[in-house]
């Protein structure tokens, strides 16, 4: 027998330590079952858990449960991702907080042992915490995307993309953090909105005239100008295109040029052109042979610009050279302009564009393949939309920056011998007096060997004295790998022939680009399949208002905190609900309040079924025959429930699985059937009648098992022996099959009539305050006998369902006196209140209830005249309002009908 009461923590701390020392989780190659495989989005080893990955592994989740309760061989790979710069940060901080030190201060070897110690003692805490969360993983074996496997997969990438001359080093402008000190991808560059300022300066004519003034946001790189540029088609500057006028403060001449990516309608129509720090001018500069200059360094500073600035943070250089430039007539106005900041992804610091030589990877033979996949529907999307984004930027795909001047990641397996590249290396020594390679120039005749280990000697000179690559790959490289490098790639593992490709990947759309992209490309590259064949990708979970939960806007909901207060599969469950594809998630704790209430429903009436039980012993044979019409219609809903249930798992709509079953179970299955049954419970039938109850419980218990797992577990230990099962886990049971025998449409019409008069009765009862201790009269009327077949052939499941003492139904009944109303389809419902309801009370307080509804319909439809409000309120307030005035009419009906049946 179940305790009175669910106490979800205990439960889920008993079965998640049952579930793992039970190696439940674990796949293995099996020839006769499918598989079904899903990689998880490998979280960073400093993450902890948050509502993102609440979401998503629990969306995965469902999807491994569900396919291993289809028969299949379902394996959910965990691992954890490096994290490279994100991981590099929080060990610094850490160093800074409780040694006050610096990465510097330890150097590089002891920089990186100090972070694999860390990785050791704390990498993999945060599967303690998917633990509690009841996911389906087999934590005995977690792979790293560092690890020796991971690490062999990663230098056979490099080295085979080497080999077909797709990875070259090159200078170009590229991404420059200047806070992390390293380059960055173009999708590694976040764009946030800056409230700036737009200067209009003159650049003065080298012929001694006006010149021509131009607009900028970065005034501290007119040092670096090249050109100023117009529009051909600008009338405005067409005698000024060629001529050559003098950079403010720099005292030197550039040309005025003609380029079509000059937008007329911004600033004055005329831009600087600085090819070194900007990525639209660095194509114009090439289109035009302009100079590249760089004037702010790695670390931000000024260099190659009058002596005054040298050294200067580019902030401070800023403002300096604002206020130099007003002093010399020179600054023309000043505006207030709102403009896009590229930003470091991980520490959001401004993003400099720099000139530096860098590992790239050529893009358009790898993307080639992977649009082709998209485009032919091999690769499926969830939702469809996300196709055509995918497919637009692969098009537009720039060659990827792969190297990173990071401590922190997989070094890049290249290596140079001191004497054949002594012109292209440059070496310093360290804090701790150790000479360390810190710039490589292929330019000025550095020569790569490429090995995973240090070769024994030069392949040109046979000396001994090498040295490696000062630079780590950027971490989605190995990540890129992830499908295949979890089974063993390169070698032809077992694990690879069987697993691999994967079946679904589940991620967010944020890092479509970022990781998705990259997986399919060398997926198709290095083994001709597609590493999953279809891309779930969930929407952001965000906070009531639709905000992005974020600490500073102290709208954070920690999911550990929510399962300790509401149990695991309340979490589970109000995430699942509201899981609609291609939707983010408005979530608040009000969700988990509700998903709460389900479990709690569902293990009331499991534990009402099971109390029932008394004096029947299991187990049990599902009835070959039903007759009866609510043992019909539960069957036939039954039915209709698992049939959109598996609909919702096959096709990536979780939220409609949810929701089916939540509605299924609470109301068919409690509110109704089980209302229904009772009074069968104490009769000859109770044995019939409960083998129905328990077989379509444990059957819905099944089915909802991959959804919130600990419930359904707990629950389905008691009702085992009378459905005759000994398997002791529900994952090993089979998901509930749809027979569609029971589909009955005669049942659910007649049920719907049935619902329907019990509902407005109840309504009723509702709106005049009858107190439910109080039997009630009632009178369905209608215009044709045939109308009333159902209500006559069933009028005790009216009266058990309305507690209503007498029914009257018949043709054309008169409507008593002092008679509430109602209508269902083609039947009238009377209900007399004589002697059920204080009269005169009730007039008083329908009366201020249409006080009160006018009051509100006046209020909200003067604030929605309001032109201020409908153009600057938030759309979701404009809405709430509409709801609000929608809701007091109907108010204002019901009332003034209420007082009218009265009369």
């Amino acid at each position: 027998m179940l305790p009175k009461a669910y106490e979800p923590q205990e439960v889920e701390k008993k079965l998640a330590e049952k579930w793992q020392n039970a190696h439940l989780f674990a796949a293995k190659t099996d020839k006769n079952k499918k598989p079904f495989v899903i990689v998880i989005p490998p979280p960073n080893i400093t993450g902890v858990l948050h509502m993102g990955h609440a979401l998503n592994n629990t969306l995965q989740d469902v999807l491994i449960r569900s396919h291993r309760m289809f028969g299949e061989e379902a394996l959910w790979v965990p691992g954890t991702d490096h994290g490279g710069i994100a991981t590099q940060n929080v060990i610094e901080k850490k160093l800074a907080k409780e040694q006050h030190k610096s990465r510097h201060d330890l150097g590089r070897e002891e920089f990186v042992k100090t972070v694999w110690n860390w990785y050791d003692e704390c990498g993999n805490a945060i599967f303690t915490q998917f633990r509690k969360m009841g996911w389906a993983l087999d934590l005995s074996d977690i792979r790293f995307t560092m690890d020796e496997k991971r690490a062999q997969a990663v230098f056979e990438c490099f080295k085979q993309w080497w080999e077909k001359k797709y990875i070259y080093r090159g200078k170009r402008l590229i991404n420059w953090c200047v806070r992390c000190s390293t380059a960055l991808s173009d999708i590694e560059v976040e764009h946030e909105q800056h409230a700036g300022k737009l200067w209009h300066l003159r650049y003065k004519g080298e012929d001694g005239s006006e010149g021509i003034i131009i607009a900028t946001t970065r005034p501290e790189t007119i040092y670096a100008d090249a050109a100023i540029a117009v529009n051909p088609k600008d009338e405005r500057f067409k005698n000024l295109v060629g001529k050559k006028v003098i950079i403010p403060l720099a005292n030197r001449a550039i040309p005025i040029i003609a380029d079509e990516a000059v937008e007329m309608e911004f600033g004055t129509g005329a831009l600087k052109i600085t090819p070194a720090h900007d990525a639209t001018d660095y194509e114009v500069g090439k289109r035009h042979n302009l100079p590249i200059m760089t004037v702010i360094n790695d670390k931000g500073k000024m260099i190659n610009c009058p002596e005054k600035y040298l050294g200067m943070d580019r902030e401070v250089c800023r403002k300096e050279t604002v206020k130099d430039l007003e002093e010399a007539g020179l600054l023309i106005k000043e505006e207030k302009y709102n403009n896009a900041v590229s930003t470091c992804y991980r520490c959001h610091s401004a993003i400099e564009p720099f000139m530096s030589e860098q590992w790239f990877v050529k893009m358009d033979k790898l993307a080639a393949p992977a649009i082709k996949a998209a485009e032919t529907g091999e690769l499926q999307f969830h939702p469809a939309s996300w196709k055509t984004p995918f497919v637009n930027w692969l098009k537009n795909l720039q060659d990827w920056c792969i190297s990173r001047q990071i401590w922190w990641g997989h070094r890049i397996p290249v290596w140079y011998c001191r004497e054949c590249s002594k012109n292209g290396l440059t070496f310093a020594k360290d804090q701790q007096g150790k000479e360390q390679l810190t710039k490589v120039s292929f330019e000025d005749g550095a020569k790569p060997i490429v090995s995973f280990n240090k070769p024994a000697q030069c392949p040109h000179c046979h000396g001994h004295d090498l040295v490696q690559d000062p630079d780590v790959l950027d971490t989605w490289f190995s990540s890129s790998l992830w499908p295949m490098s979890v089974f063993g790639w390169p070698e032809n593992t077992p694990d690879m022939q069987y697993f691999y490709p994967s079946s679904t990947l589940v991620t967010g759309y944020e890092i479509l680009y970022l990781w998705v992209a990259r997986m399919v490309m060398t997926g198709l590259d290095f083994t001709g399949k597609l590493p999953f064949k279809d891309v779930y990708l969930n929407g952001i979970v965000r906070d009531k208002s639709g905000q992005k939960m974020s600490k500073s806007k102290g709208n954070v909901i920690d999911p550990l905190d929510m399962t300790a207060k509401y149990g695991t599969d309340a979490v589970r469950f109000s995430l699942l609900m509201q899981a609609v594809p291609g939707k983010d998630i408005p979530y608040s704790e009000d969700s988990i309040t509700g998903a709460r209430n389900f479990c709690n429903k569902l293990y009331n009436a499991s534990r009402f079924i099971l109390m029932n039980m008394q004096g029947i012993n299991g187990p049990l044979s599902m009835p070959e025959k039903v007759t009866e019409l609510a043992d019909v219609w539960i069957l036939d809903r039954f039915a209709t429930a698992i049939k959109t249930a598996r609909e919702g798992i096959k096709n990536y709509n979780l939220a409609l699985t949810a929701n089916t079953l939540y509605h299924f179970l609470w109301d068919d299955f409690c509110d109704w059937y089980i209302e229904l049954a009772k009074q069968r419970f104490q009769t000859a039938e109770k044995e019939k009648v409960m083998a129905l109850c328990v077989h379509i419980l444990y059957e819905t218990l099944k089915a909802l098992h991959p959804l919130i797992p600990f419930v359904t577990e707990e629950i389905a230990t008691s009702l085992k022996p009378f459905v005759g099962t000994t398997e002791e886990f529900l994952l090993n049971e089979k998901y509930p099959e749809c027979n569609a025998s029971w589909f009955n449409a005669d049942a659910q019409a007649k049920m719907t009539v049935i619902q329907g008069v019990t509902k407005e009765i109840r309504t009723i009862r509702a709106q005049f305050n009858v107190p439910p201790t109080l039997k009630i009269t009632t009178v369905v009327s209608a215009k044709n006998e045939a109308d009333l077949d159902t209500v006559k052939s069933y009028e005790d499941y009216i009266k058990l369902m309305t507690k209503t003492d007498t029914l009257t139904v018949g043709i054309n009944q008169a409507k008593p006196r002092q008679t509430a109303t109602a209508t269902f389809d083609k039947l009238t419902i009377y209900v007399p209140l004589t002697g059920l309801i204080d009269f005169d009370k009730e007039r008083k307080r329908l009366e201020k209830e249409i006080t009160l509804a006018n009051a509100n319909i006046v209020s909200r439809e003067a604030r929605l005249k309001q032109e201020n409000f409908l153009k600057h309120a938030p759309q979701e307030q404009i809405d709430k309002t509409r709801g609000e005035l929608a809701a007091a009419q109907l108010a204002l009906a019901q009332a003034q009908s209420s007082l009218e049946d009265l009369k």
